[in-house]
């Protein structure tokens, strides 16, 4: 997964937005844990309680219970990656972004891309926020 960090900043963004029908501007917004959290839903449907998400949160104790429900989901589906949540709850640049490059390599190695059927409008909805 290595040649997963020569993966740049706009190309990371641009995929976020495009598969999650999102507009964020910055890597940092997504230090709330809830994109993972719908890109995991993506790979293993119905396995991501979307109802436990809060898309609205702006506290780091918000952050942590998005980043619960990723570490459950990882550890039930066997993924073996360690979540330093401190560190991306801070929202740094650096941090988030070798997540999300990551997560873009690891989404890229499971599937195709996004299920024609998949609405992420309608599961962003499930949760709060």
């Amino acid at each position: 997964m290595e040649g997963a960090f020569f993966v740049g900043r706009k190309e990371v963004m641009d995929w976020v937005n495009s598969t999650l029908d999102l507009n964020l501007a910055k890597v940092e917004d997504t230090a709330n844990g809830a994109v993972a959290c719908q890109l995991l839903d993506i790979m293993y449907p119905n396995q991501v309680p979307m109802h436990k998400l809060n898309w609205s949160a702006k506290q780091d104790f918000e952050f942590v219970a998005n980043y619960k429900v990723l570490q459950s989901c990882f550890t039930k589906l066997g993924i073996e990656r360690h979540i330093d949540v401190d560190r991306l709850i801070s929202g740094r640049y650096m941090d988030n972004l070798e997540f999300m490059q990551w997560f873009k390599k690891f989404f890229e190695m499971s599937v195709s891309g996004k299920p024609a059927d998949y609405d992420c409008y309608a599961q962003r909805c499930k949760g709060k926020g």
